[in-house]
């Protein structure tokens, strides 16, 4: 009995390993793939684009993000005392404008391309 016990109880537990590892390999698929870049392979129009978005930023990081078959770039710099994050298409569209507080809080400022 103890052995049928245990047998089940290990049964159980590789069921919800499973379980919970498959749902964890769809979420990063639903989230997609993000990669660090470096600011010399972000995509000409992308990084005028970005530039254009914010006044005398000064970019210091860049992420490149696949989710299916759309490539969104991330890229992260300072104008003025003030931190922002701007997200373009790969096609130069300019997504998303943040600017992050001191806190490294998000104050989502989001402006979209054509609300400027």
């Amino acid at each position: 009995m103890k052995h049928t016990y245990w047998s089940l109880l290990a049964g159980l537990a590789l069921v919800i390993g499973l379980t919970a590892t498959s749902l964890r390999a769809e979420e990063e698929d639903d989230d997609g793939k993000e990669e660090k870049i470096e600011l010399k392979d972000v995509p000409e129009a992308v990084l005028k684009a970005a530039q254009a978005a914010v006044k005398d930023i000064v970019f210091s990081k860049a992420e490149k993000e696949t989710k299916g078959d759309k490539v969104i770039y991330e890229l992260k710099g300072k104008a003025g005392e003030k931190t922002y994050e701007v997200e373009v298409s790969a096609e130069g569209k300019v997504l998303e404008v943040e600017e992050e507080d001191g806190d490294d809080k998000d104050n989502d400022q989001a402006e979209k391309s054509g609300d400027k």
